[in-house]
C-alpha cells in the first residue's frame, strides 16, 4: 500500500513539472530579450527665430548647451535643439517646415524652379574632376524664393555638396549660386509672397 501511495505522489509531481516545463518554453512565450522595445533616439527639435535673417547660406554655429542641457545652435534662422545622444554631426542646411495652415505654392512651380537649378549643377559639375567624387556624390540645398508681379525669383539659397572631396566641393556650390542667383519663372496666378522654402536634392552627372 504505501509503495502504490509513493508511486502516485512521483508520477503527481513529474506530471506537474512537465506542466511546468511546457508553459516556460511553449510558442507565446517570448524571449525577455524581445519583449524590450528598442531605443527611440530623439530627433532634434526646431524653432523659427523671427529676428535672424531668412536662409543665409552659412554653416551651423557651433553648439551650446541651453539651460536644460540640450544642445543648441543655429542654421540658417532657426534654432535647433538637439536631444540625441552622443555625439552626432550637426545639421547643415536649414529644415524647411510648412505649418498645415501654411500657404502652398504648386508643384509645377517649384518644380520648374529647381530644375533650373539643377540644370546649372549639371553644367557646374564637368568641372569637378572623376578622381575627387565619392560613390554617391550630390547636391542638398534649400532654396528661398519670393513671387512679386506674378514672377517668381531665387532670393537666397544654402547649399552643401556631399561626397566630393576637397576645394571642388566649394567651387561647385560657388558656381551654382553665382549661376542661378537670376533664374525666374512665371507665376501668373499666384499673389506676392515672401520667403518660401524649397529642399532640393540632386545627385550629380
Amino acid at each position: 500500500m504505501k509503495l502504490l501511495v509513493a508511486l502516485g505522489a512521483l508520477i503527481v509531481a513529474a506530471g506537474v513539472a512537465l506542466v511546468l516545463m511546457m508553459s516556460r518554453n511553449g510558442p507565446d512565450r517570448a524571449p525577455e530579450s524581445a519583449k524590450r522595445a528598442p531605443p527611440v533616439t530623439p530627433s532634434p527639435v526646431v524653432a523659427n527665430d523671427p529676428s535672424a535673417p531668412a536662409l543665409p547660406a552659412t554653416a551651423p554655429t557651433t553648439a551650446t548647451a541651453g539651460s536644460d542641457g540640450t544642445k543648441e545652435y543655429m542654421v540658417g534662422g532657426v534654432k535647433i535643439r538637439d536631444h540625441r545622444g552622443g555625439d552626432n554631426k550637426q545639421i547643415d542646411l536649414p529644415p524647411n517646415p510648412h505649418p498645415a495652415e501654411s500657404r502652398e505654392l504648386p508643384s509645377e512651380l517649384t518644380h520648374d524652379i529647381s530644375q533650373q537649378i539643377r540644370r546649372q549643377m549639371n553644367a557646374c559639375a564637368t568641372a569637378i574632376p572623376k578622381d575627387v567624387r565619392g560613390t554617391k556624390p550630390k547636391l542638398d540645398g534649400q532654396l528661398t524664393v519670393a513671387i512679386h508681379d506674378h514672377k517668381l525669383t531665387v532670393t537666397d539659397m544654402a547649399l552643401q555638396v556631399r561626397d566630393v572631396d576637397g576645394p571642388s566641393a566649394d567651387a561647385l556650390k560657388q558656381c551654382v549660386q553665382d549661376k542661378s542667383a537670376s533664374y525666374v519663372s512665371s507665376a501668373p496666378d499666384q499673389p506676392d509672397l515672401d520667403n518660401y522654402g524649397i529642399a532640393i536634392t540632386f545627385a550629380l552627372p
